[in-house]
């Protein structure tokens, strides 16, 4: 004990010592700042001339001396040797995926109304899925054995375990398909107050088997679109193209 306050009251004195710190003696420590060289006064400083750049070459030019990510002293670059791979499908549709795990815990929180209709402008309401709806929803099966909620719910698509994971619990399914505009008056119509309201658009030629399909629950499928509407969709479905129309004629003309 006596050691440790011979060695406090040793420190205090040095501190005693020492200069206040004061507005007019704040500086820094000595070699904290260091005098820049300066460059191209003279041949006396070993710095005139080229600077220290030496004569000639990458390091001398103006730009520095580090070139651009990617140049290879201008033979061609590596990613234009290689040749491409792959392509960019444009017809491809990215859907906002939406688990059945998560549509439960929103409807646990009260986020989402089971007894309502559930759409996708609800599901972007209530957040569940992400604020920019590109081309729909697709419903997926993940959590599929702790759903537990009735619910009668419209999507883009859905996969079949999550279908059978609705249905267990007495809910429908329904996939709907939306063009660009009519996906914006579904999600946005205070876009279209005072105006016509746009008609909604038929599936393409493409997808046309998939809403048209009960196993998929399409909404054009038999027995969920209305009997107008399946003629309707039957009569531009059994309609032959005009690459068909133009290919059997010069059929009938060869023979």
């Amino acid at each position: 004990m006596a050691t440790r306050r011979a060695t406090g009251k040793a420190l205090e004195r040095a501190l005693d010592c020492l200069p206040r710190v004061k507005l007019n003696n704040i500086a820094d420590l000595p070699g904290a700042k260091k005098k820049a060289i300066r460059v191209g006064r003279g041949p006396g400083s070993g710095h005139g001339k080229t600077s220290g750049r030496g004569h000639k070459g990458q390091g001398q030019r103006h730009s520095g001396t580090k070139p651009r990510i990617g140049f290879e002293g201008g033979q061609t670059p590596f990613y234009l040797r290689v040749p491409k791979h792959g392509f960019r499908n444009k017809f491809r549709r990215d859907y906002e995926p939406l688990n059945l795990s998560k549509l439960q815990l929103w409807i646990d929180r009260g986020r989402i109304d089971p007894k309502e209709p559930v759409t996708m402008s609800t599901l972007q309401r209530a957040r569940v899925v992400g604020p920019r709806i590109e081309h729909g929803v697709k419903l997926l099966g993940t959590g599929e054995t702790w759903f537990r909620s009735k619910i009668d719910i419209e999507v883009s698509q859905a996969s079949r375990s999550a279908i059978e994971a609705v249905e267990r619990e007495g809910g429908s399914v329904v996939c709907a398909h939306y063009n660009r505009l009519g996906l914006r008056a579904l999600l946005k119509p205070e876009k279209f107050e005072g105006r016509l309201t746009p008609r909604r658009a038929l599936p393409p030629n493409k997808l046309l088997p998939y809403y048209m399909s009960f196993e998929k629950r399409g909404y054009l499928a038999e027995g969920i679109a209305g009997d107008e509407l399946r003629r309707r969709v039957e009569a531009i479905a059994g309609r032959k193209s005009l690459r068909e129309r133009r290919g059997q004629g010069k059929k009938e003309s060869e023979v």
